[in-house]
């Protein structure tokens, strides 16, 4: 059962327990269907009305307004029932924002600050960890930049993910060797707007990063930028990118892309989804250079 759940049905119970208190301690029986009208006048405490993130009690302004100085039979009760409604309005603001205190926090996660002698998936599962989440997670817009000599200069990437069978999103980023995990309570209309965009099987990437290396993965440059695309095509768009396999055997060079004339993107259509990396080389005084890696479907399990 989710956390707010078990505190819902909790208060609710202890809610339900003092209206029954109220009807059998403070309210006159003798008045016709008084049990009924607590109950109404509890719920009129209850009601609310929202504008944007603003929550007014207006049921509570009502009965005060309206129903208030008319009372003549079971004035008290019927008071205690309306109050108890707006303590009941109350109560579901604490338990929201005590959920929201539970599952939105930033952690810290101690990491490698270089990337030659970091093991990605270990780097994974540390994070996957620290969220406590369910299965596999659901990466968006990897972004890591290092130096010819494999320092962190930035490492982030959004999440998506289940915890206690709930959508939950984080956001990661590196600070001063420790990974800064921001997490949030999934919101709908993000995940609907991101959905195509997140990779499901991040595991697939991180291990063909181990598997020989990242140093033996890069080219010839002062710094790096790398990414991870999902695509049914790979697109080269320059005249120094090239196109390389990740294998078992090794990483091997697949061809040298020659762009057209007109400058427009080579886009190689794949029989199967493939799982791609690209290295951009960023340098001061040389060309930059492109190296486009796809992971070769041996390594999908």
């Amino acid at each position: 059962m989710r956390l707010e759940s078990f505190l819902i049905w909790g208060t609710s119970a202890i809610f339900l327990v003092l209206l029954l208190l109220i009807y059998t301690k403070k309210a006159n029986r003798e008045e016709s269907n008084i049990g009924w009208k607590l109950i109404g006048y509890f719920l009129l405490g209850t009601f609310t009305f929202r504008i944007e993130s603003l929550v007014l009690p207006v049921g509570i302004a009502i009965f005060l307004l309206f129903f208030l100085p008319k009372l003549m039979v079971n004035k008290d009760a019927k008071k205690w029932a309306a109050s108890l409604g707006v303590l009941s309005f109350i109560s579901s603001i604490i338990v929201n924002h005590s959920v929201t205190a539970f599952y939105e926090e930033v952690l810290h996660v101690k990491t490698a600050t270089n990337v030659y002698e970091m093991n990605f998936y270990s780097e994974y599962e540390k994070v996957k960890k620290a969220l406590h989440a369910e299965g596999e997670l659901a990466i968006n817009n990897v972004e890591l930049n290092f130096t010819s000599d494999g320092e962190v200069r930035q490492f982030n990437y959004e999440i998506s993910y289940y915890r206690n069978d709930r959508d939950m999103n984080a956001w990661i980023s590196f600070h001063d060797g420790n990974y800064q995990i921001s997490t949030q309570i999934g919101d709908e209309d993000l995940e609907n707007m991101n959905q195509e965009n997140f990779i499901s099987v991040p595991t697939i990437y991180f291990k063909a990063l181990d598997l020989h290396g990242l140093k033996n993965m890069v080219p010839k440059g002062d710094s790096y930028y790398l990414s991870f695309t999902n695509s049914e095509q790979v697109q080269v768009d320059s005249v120094d990118s090239s196109l390389w396999n990740i294998e078992k055997s090794g990483v091997t060079t697949m061809t040298d892309v020659v762009v057209p004339e007109d400058g427009s993107d080579i886009e190689e259509d794949m029989d199967i989804p493939t799982y791609q990396i690209s290295i951009h080389t960023m340098n001061a005084y040389e060309s930059n250079q492109e190296r486009y890696f796809i992971i070769s479907p041996e390594l999908f399990n």
